[in-house]
């Protein structure tokens, strides 16, 4: 017994979904980008001295293959920030025993989270990506 099973459009479809791929990467690098510019904003405003804010940082929007992302904050790299630095940030977002935590990094993620989450949806909406 023999049987014979065609399939059209197979190829078209796969180079949709091939093209989706690249498209979907490229644009939510860009939404990336313009989140952690909005999230940096959102961490400098909330910091509460002046000698941090120029540490605040966009690292990135950066990409691993399909793995997009974005990091804003303080780089945990010395050639970035140095370690008095790094010091400080820590003591002023998480407190000390010899201060009260006086977080600006958590709370701007906090209150941007759903921001972004419109903003990336936006971006993907716009590109015909999603519904």
């Amino acid at each position: 017994m023999k049987s014979k099973w065609e399939i059209s459009g197979l190829e078209d479809y796969m180079m949709f979904i091939e093209q989706a791929g690249k498209n979907v990467n490229t644009v939510s690098r860009e939404g990336l980008a313009q989140a952690g510019q909005m999230l940096q904003s959102a961490m400098i405003s909330r910091c509460p001295t002046d000698k941090l804010k120029p540490y605040i940082k966009i690292f990135t929007p950066s990409a691993e293959g399909d793995y997009n992302y974005v990091a804003v904050g303080y780089v945990r790299d010395i050639a970035y920030t140095p370690k008095e630095i790094a010091v400080l940030a820590n003591s002023v977002e998480f407190g000390s025993v010899h201060n009260p935590p006086m977080s600006h990094i958590r709370s701007a993620v906090s209150s941007m989270r759903s921001s972004v989450n419109k903003l990336l949806a936006a971006k993907l909406k716009a590109a015909g990506l999603v519904d």
